[in-house]
Order: C-alpha cells, then sequence, then structure tokens
C-alpha cells in the first residue's frame, strides 16, 4: 500500500511537470462566401445544365497547436464546411467527389440540398533543435519561389482561381531541414510518390536553389532565383522532368518580376511555359488536375497584377490570365473592405473569355462575396 502511495504520488508529480512544459494556442475564423455564376448559354444547352447557378459555403477552420518543452510542437488544422447550391446538389462538375480525397476527409451530412464535410488539412508533430527541424504528417511543403505558377512545389500546387483557400493543401510527408552557414539550408522530403532535396544558398545578393526529385513517374531537375534588378523583384524557376517510364521529357518554368511605389500601388507580371502543354481547350480550366507538371493547360500563360490601397481600409484589385495566341482571356477584379480588426468583406469576380472565328465569346463569369470574421 506504501508503493502504491508513493507511486501515486511521483505520477501526480510527472504529470504536473509534463503540463508545466506544454503550451497550448488555438485561432480560428468563420467565413461565409456566396457565388453565382453565369455560363455560356450554347455551352451550357450542350452540355446540359442551367446557363445561371448560385451556390454558398459557410467555413468554420480550427487551428490548434501544442508546445511542448523547447524541442517539441505539433499542429492540427481543422476545415467544416457547409455547402448548398446547385453544385451540391448536382455534383457539378464532380464537385462532391473532389471532397473525399482520404480518411482524413468526412462528409457529415450527405442530403439533397446541404451537405456538411470535415477535413483535417494539418496534422503533424515537429521535433527542432539548433539547426534541424524534423516534421513529420500532414503539412504544407512550401518550395516555390515564384510568385504563381511553381514547378518545384512538387508536393503542394497552387490553384490560382482557388482563392478562398488561403492556407493551401497539405500533403503526408517527412520532412527534414538543415540550415547551414552562411544563408545556406538542405532540405529533404519524402512520401509514397515523392522524394526530393532542395538546396538553397545566397550569391550575388539573389538567393538560388537547386532541385533534385524523384516525383511519382518522373526524374526532375530544377533550379530558381529571387533577388532584385534595382527596385524591382525578379524571381524564376524551372523544372525539367523526364519521365522513366516512356522517356518523354518535359520543361515547366516561369519568370516574373514585381514593384512596389511608394503610394502603395503594387504592380506584378510573369510567364509560365511548358513544352509539353495539351492543344488549347479552355474547359481544361474547369476541372483541371493542377499538379507541378499542369499548372495551367497551356504552351505560354501570362498573369498580371495590380494591387493599391486606396484608403488604409480598402484595397483594390485586378489580375488578368493570357495565353500567347490571346485564345484565352481571364479577368479578375478584386475589391477587400477591413470592416474592423477581425472582420473583413471581399468582393470579386472571375470572367473567361474564349476566341471563337476571330470574335471573343463569353465562357463564365461568377461573382464572389465573402464575410470573414476571425477569433
Amino acid at each position: 500500500m506504501k508503493n502504491v502511495k508513493i507511486l501515486l504520488i511521483f505520477s501526480l508529480f510527472a504529470i504536473n511537470g509534463l503540463f508545466a512544459q506544454t503550451v497550448f494556442e488555438q485561432d480560428a475564423y468563420f467565413s461565409n462566401l456566396n457565388s453565382i455564376q453565369f455560363f455560356n448559354k450554347d455551352i451550357a444547352s450542350f452540355i446540359q445544365i442551367p446557363n445561371q447557378w448560385n451556390d454558398q459555403q459557410f467555413h468554420l477552420r480550427w487551428n490548434t497547436r501544442l508546445y511542448h518543452g523547447e524541442h517539441w510542437s505539433a499542429k492540427m488544422s481543422l476545415r467544416n464546411r457547409i455547402f448548398t447550391g446547385y453544385s451540391w446538389e448536382e455534383n457539378l462538375f464532380g464537385f462532391r467527389d473532389a471532397l473525399e480525397v482520404d480518411v482524413l476527409d468526412l462528409t457529415a451530412i450527405n442530403e439533397e440540398k446541404f451537405g456538411m464535410q470535415h477535413q483535417i488539412d494539418r496534422l503533424y508533430a515537429q521535433w527542432e533543435k539548433g539547426n534541424w527541424n524534423v516534421r513529420l504528417g500532414r503539412q504544407r511543403i512550401n518550395w516555390g519561389i515564384q510568385n504563381y505558377w511553381n514547378s518545384h512545389d512538387l508536393f503542394n500546387q497552387i490553384n490560382f482561381f482557388d482563392f478562398d483557400y488561403l492556407e493551401r493543401p497539405g500533403s503526408d510527408a517527412l520532412r527534414i531541414q538543415y540550415y547551414g552557414k552562411g544563408n545556406t539550408s538542405t532540405e529533404f522530403a519524402i512520401n509514397e510518390n515523392i522524394q526530393a532535396g532542395i538546396y538553397k544558398f545566397n550569391a550575388w545578393d539573389f538567393d538560388f536553389q537547386t532541385l533534385l526529385a524523384k516525383y511519382y513517374n518522373d526524374y526532375v531537375l530544377g533550379f530558381g532565383w529571387a533577388g532584385q534588378i534595382n527596385d524591382a523583384g525578379f524571381k524564376g524557376e524551372f523544372a525539367y522532368f523526364i519521365n522513366n517510364k516512356n522517356q518523354v521529357k518535359e520543361l515547366v518554368g516561369s519568370i516574373g518580376m514585381d514593384y512596389s511605389l511608394q503610394n502603395g500601388m503594387y504592380f506584378s507580371s510573369g510567364c509560365l511555359y511548358r513544352s509539353q502543354a495539351d492543344d488549347f481547350n479552355p474547359f481544361a480550366l474547369i476541372n483541371q488536375d493542377i499538379s507541378a507538371k499542369n499548372p495551367m493547360p497551356f504552351t505560354y500563360n501570362f498573369l498580371h497584377q495590380i494591387n493599391y490601397p486606396i484608403h488604409p481600409l480598402v484595397l483594390v484589385g485586378m489580375s488578368l490570365i493570357h495565353n500567347e495566341e490571346l485564345d484565352f482571356i481571364f479577368i479578375n477584379p478584386m475589391l477587400t473592405y477591413s470592416i474592423s480588426e477581425s472582420m473583413d468583406l471581399m468582393i470579386s469576380s472571375q470572367n473567361m473569355w474564349m476566341k471563337s472565328d476571330d470574335t471573343y465569346e463569353d465562357l463564365t463569369q461568377t461573382f464572389f462575396t465573402r464575410l470573414q470574421w476571425t477569433f
């Protein structure tokens, strides 16, 4: 009995010491995204869908972080979304199917008129000491150095048109980082389909990186840089893919420049090149399988952006995307208004046109409003 008491007392002290070293943090936000979409009438009739519909999404994101001692930490982030509208009801372009990715995605309610989905897109443990950082689990591995269209983002490619996913997708992987001398670092990341390493260094006031990877059925060599020419930012990254089955070789790369004025106006312009792009097909953008090899469907893809704070609380902007022949044009105007320190309103639209017989026809126009409250 005495030994049991001693064990209980020791356990209480051990548990108290454990929690004394553990810090828990959390934050969350709630957003409501509404959209109304207008589709080309002739195309809508041909594929037998309406030429106008509405969609709504309610999103509660919960981020948690756990710190234990000096070297250990963990993170979990959960997306909770409710969907209503035509895309959900009719599984438009595979809308419902795309939600079920793996065991960490759960559709809790699957009714005809609305659905609720839970997705854990961050779930990892991390050990960090000195120059070493090791992370295991679902995480974002951001290797892209360009502002958009990153051929080095093998694990987590960005979809420019999915603006509402602020945190970007995660990937299940083991990542090991080592920070060396003189602004150098070496990083390795592996999972079932990708085994990759990247080395970063600084020279001539530019940041450079080299990439070596096995990406599904491709071997990949990559090189990228970021720096300034006078006061303008100059970035680029290229990756060369060699398929080990059919020996098809593909070069995917992008370069871009950006510049900011003293009044806050920001300009950005860049180009993406794909040596093995498919024939022109604007419909590929509607249900495109985004990847490092296929960030956009055209051979040459151009993106231009301008943002300007017309008021300390109001930002307006415009994005323009087109291909080299101007067969496809995408225009994305945007306005954000900071209602308070914790609440923001966004109004935006995405508009696509395609060229047919020397005239431009509207493909789709979508108008969005989003109200977001952070707490």
